[in-house]
C-alpha cells in the first residue's frame, strides 16, 4: 500500500467510536430512565444515605420553621410526624397543599376534631444541613421547651430529611441531559468522519487523472514529508492529511499566509491559510502553539511553501489583501 492509499484509507475507528457513543447515549439513558420510573420509594426511616427516592406517610405537619433561599426558589422546611417519630421535610407548595388537613388538625383546639388520613409524600433523601439542624434545635428549645442539643438531636429527629422539590421527573430530565450530551459527542465524531471522507473524495475526484503522477512524486526521494504538520510536499503538489485528504497543485496557489488562532489573547493553534486560483480556501499544517519541535516544523513548512510558490502573494497584509481582491479569481 503506497502513501496515497494510506492517506485515503478511512479511519473507521472514529466512526465506530461515534456509533458506540451514540448507541450508549440513546439506549443507556432510556434504560436508566425506565428503571428510575419503575423504582418504588423507600421509607425514610430505612434510608441511610443521600439521593435515595424516599417516602413518608405524614400524619401531622407543622408550619414551616425555617427557609433557605436558592437561585431558583425559596425552600421551606417543616416537621412531619409518622408513627410518633419526627422527621424534617423540605416541602414544595403543591405538596404542602395536599397536607392542609393534617396541618390544620395539628393546630386544632377542637376536642371533637377527627384525625385525617395520612398523606404520603415522596422525594429525595438528604442529610440534614447543619444550618437547618441549628434552626430545629432553636425551635424545639423555644417552642417546646425541650433540652435538645447536637449530641441528642438524632434521638428526637431522624438525621435524613426528605426533599419533595426533587421528583422522579427532575431526575429523569437530568439523565436525559447527561445522556443527550453523550449522544451529541458521538454524533460529532460521526460528522467528523463523514466530513473527512467528503473532503478526501472531493480531492480524489478533482485529481483523478493525475493520481498516478501524484503517487510517483510521493515516492520520489526529493519529496518532503512533514509528519508534525501532516503534509507531503512533492515537486508539484502539496498533500495534507490532517483533516481528510487535501491535494493542492502548487502552481494553483495564489496567496498564502500564516494564521494564528487566539483565545483570550493567547495563541492556541497555528496553520497556513492557502487560496487557490479556483477560488478555494485551505487551512493546512494545523498545530497547537506549544512546543519548539512543532514551531520548527511549522516554520520550515511555511518557508518551503514560499520557495515553491514564487508567483503567489506571500504573507497577510493590507496590500496583499487589496491585490487579492482585485484578482478575478478572488471576486
Amino acid at each position: 500500500m503506497n502513501d496515497l492509499q494510506k492517506m485515503t484509507k478511512p479511519r473507521k475507528f472514529i466512526l465506530i467510536i461515534g456509533i458506540i457513543i451514540v448507541t450508549f447515549g440513546l439506549f443507556g439513558g432510556g434504560i436508566l430512565s425506565y428503571f428510575i420510573s419503575q423504582e418504588q420509594p423507600t421509607n425514610l426511616s430505612e434510608v441511610t444515605e443521600e439521593r435515595v427516592f424516599s417516602k413518608i406517610d405524614v400524619e401531622l405537619v407543622t408550619s414551616y420553621f425555617a427557609t433557605l433561599t436558592t437561585d431558583s426558589s425559596l425552600e421551606k422546611y417543616y416537621f412531619v410526624m409518622e408513627d410518633g417519630y419526627t422527621y424534617i421535610a423540605k416541602i414544595d407548595d403543591d405538596t404542602f397543599a395536599s397536607l392542609k388537613e393534617n396541618h390544620d388538625y395539628n393546630y386544632s383546639t377542637d376536642p371533637d376534631a377527627v384525625a385525617p388520613e395520612s398523606v404520603t409524600i415522596v422525594g429525595e433523601s438528604e442529610l440534614i444541613p447543619d444550618e437547618i439542624k441549628n434552626f430545629a434545635i432553636e425551635y424545639f428549645r423555644d417552642s417546646e421547651g425541650l433540652d435538645i442539643t447536637e449530641e441528642n438531636f438524632n434521638n428526637l429527629i431522624y438525621p435524613y430529611l426528605i426533599d419533595t422539590y426533587v421528583t422522579k421527573t427532575d431526575t429523569i430530565i437530568d439523565i436525559a441531559i447527561v445522556f443527550g450530551v453523550i449522544t451529541v459527542v458521538g454524533l460529532i465524531l460521526i460528522m467528523v468522519y463523514m466530513n473527512r471522507q467528503t473532503k478526501t473524495k472531493k480531492s480524489i475526484s478533482k485529481y483523478q487523472s493525475s493520481l498516478k503522477t501524484i503517487e510517483e512524486e510521493l515516492e520520489s526521494s526529493t519529496t518532503i514529508h512533514n509528519e508534525i504538520c501532516k503534509v507531503y510536499l512533492t515537486e508539484n503538489y502539496l498533500i495534507s492529511y490532517n483533516d481528510g485528504l487535501k491535494i493542492i497543485e502548487l502552481k494553483s496557489i495564489s496567496w498564502l499566509y500564516p494564521y494564528e488562532y487566539r483565545r483570550n489573547g493567547v495563541v492556541t493553534n497555528r496553520s497556513i491559510c492557502i487560496y487557490t486560483s479556483d477560488k478555494q480556501k485551505y487551512m493546512i499544517g494545523n498545530i497547537n502553539a506549544w512546543g519548539k519541535n512543532k514551531d520548527s516544523a511549522y516554520n520550515e513548512m511555511y518557508q518551503l511553501l514560499l520557495e515553491k510558490t514564487p508567483d503567489a502573494l506571500h504573507g497577510y497584509s493590507k496590500e496583499n489583501k487589496e491585490k487579492a481582491l482585485k484578482m478575478e479569481k478572488f471576486r
